[in-house]
């Protein structure tokens, strides 16, 4: 018969009664340690020598003795209760100065942008032996939130499964880079780009997911207006590197563009339009909502994503303009 098929017909309550019989070697005893009456416990007994074809324990005089069975089975049953005891025990008080867990977060470089660099020095404090693991967002980024891939997502607001979680982060709005020099910034209105240079001059367009066009695009198509893409690109970070070295505009959400606008490479305008907003949440899977580890996690990742303005991070990446 199969081993499952063995334990859905076994009590596993008797495995304790066996025990505390081949330890005390008698009914009287483990009736005192169970809470058990005697009857009980040489009923409990009964199905035992059934289950196992043997006796057990055997009368011998005013004692009981184990059969070679019973004896060669006190040591196996002793370490099967004792990992079932550690199963069913409490979990110990998530430590976070202890532990060593790697952490699985996807995201674009957007989120590690604006969110990475503030959490991993406020890990570094609370948990110096734990680790970060950024994987990108795809398309299999919510599967693997259910499976045991990742830890959770940081992503917009744009739909996700019903099955997940999320909290929000903040809300976002957009900027525009453009290299210092670049043309439209004398023409522009107090920081404000003029809408003629706007689709004037061509653009960089970041897009996660491959798509053709952009937010940027549905607001001008409703003015009447249309730009030239030039670049297409899914990387925030090389799309700000493009924009430093040559007249393409680059509009992206405002914090990773006050990341890298560093006042001598690159410059942060105003668009000259009124562009959608958007939020930026953390996602998560149920089977981890409860966990101590991941609370911890999503506690310090809130924190993170609301301690003000992030530190510059991209000037000694940018390399001279020729």
């Amino acid at each position: 018969m199969p081993a499952d098929e063995d334990l859905f017909r076994v009590d596993l309550n008797l495995l304790v009664v066996l025990r505390t019989l081949l330890e005390t070697r008698s009914v009287t005893k483990t009736a005192e340690h169970s809470g058990m009456s005697q009857p009980a416990v040489s009923r409990a007994l009964a199905k035992l020598r059934q289950i196992f074809d043997d006796a057990l324990l055997v009368k011998s005089g005013t004692v009981m003795r184990p059969t070679v069975r019973g004896s060669a089975l006190l040591e196996p049953v002793q370490r099967a209760l004792a990992g079932m005891a550690d199963v069913l025990a409490n979990r110990p008080p998530f430590d976070p100065s202890r532990t060593e867990r790697v952490f699985r977060i996807a995201t674009t470089d957007y989120g590690a942008t604006v969110i990475l660099p503030r959490l991993a020095e406020l890990m570094l404090i609370a948990a110096p032996k734990a680790a970060l693991e950024i994987v990108p967002v795809d398309g299999q980024t919510f599967k693997n939130l259910g499976d045991i891939n990742v830890d959770l997502a940081l992503y917009s607001d744009n739909p996700v499964p019903p099955s997940l979680r999320t909290r929000d982060l903040f809300r976002e709005r957009f900027a525009c880079l453009l290299r210092n020099g670049h043309p439209a910034i004398g023409r522009s209105d107090q920081e404000h780009m003029r809408l003629d240079d706007y689709v004037e001059f061509p653009h960089i367009l970041v897009t996660v997911i491959g798509g053709r066009s952009g937010p940027v695009d549905t607001a001008l198509a409703a003015l009447g207006y249309s730009r030239h893409i030039a670049v297409r690109i899914p990387y925030f970070a090389t799309a700000a590197l493009v924009a430093a070295n040559s007249d393409l505009v680059l509009t992206i959400p405002r914090r990773a563009a006050e990341n890298f606008a560093d006042g001598h490479r690159l410059q942060l305008m105003e668009p000259p339009l009124e562009l959608p907003n958007f939020g930026y949440r953390m996602v998560w899977h149920e089977r981890v909502h409860a966990e101590p580890e991941h609370a911890w996690l999503r506690r310090l990742i809130l924190r993170a994503a609301r301690s003000g303005q992030n530190a510059n991070v991209f000037d000694a990446s940018l390399p001279s303009t020729s």
